[in-house]
Formats: structure tokens, sequence, C-alpha cells
């Protein structure tokens, strides 16, 4: 196993090989690295929301008032 690839697992690389993690150290990679992109998808997904919702809030103020509503256009 080329170790190059984990470099948080490089001061530890001896006591991998003498215990026969390898395969643990590229199953524990693979779990941090999908919840890591999880939660950025569920950010970004938070994200959206919260734009879509400014969004929204600007479309009624823009309704509501009869200034802005004649300044901005329909389509």
């Amino acid at each position: 196993m080329d170790f190059r690839d984990y470099p948080e697992f490089l001061p530890v690389e001896d006591h991998i090989r003498r215990a026969r993690a390898e395969r643990a150290v590229v199953i524990a990679h693979f779990v941090a690295t999908m919840i890591e992109h999880a939660v950025n998808g569920i950010r970004r997904l938070g994200t959206t929301f919260a734009d879509g919702l400014e969004a929204e809030r600007d479309r009624r103020a823009i309704e509501a008032d009869a200034f802005l509503k004649r300044a901005v256009p329909r389509y």
C-alpha cells in the first residue's frame, strides 16, 4: 500500500503496517470523505433554500409597495 495517497497517516505508517490495518485506513478515509461530502451537500441545500426564501421576500415586498411595483418590469 502506498501511503502517499493518505498523507495524514504518514507519521504512523509503521504502526499501521505492523498491525496489518491497511484496509482499515482505506475504509476510514472513504467514510470520512463521504461524510464530508454529505455535510457540504446539506450545507449547499440550505444555502439554496435560504436564497429562494430571500427572493420570495423581495418579490412580496415589491408587490406590496406601489412605487416599487411600477419600477420593476413584470417579465
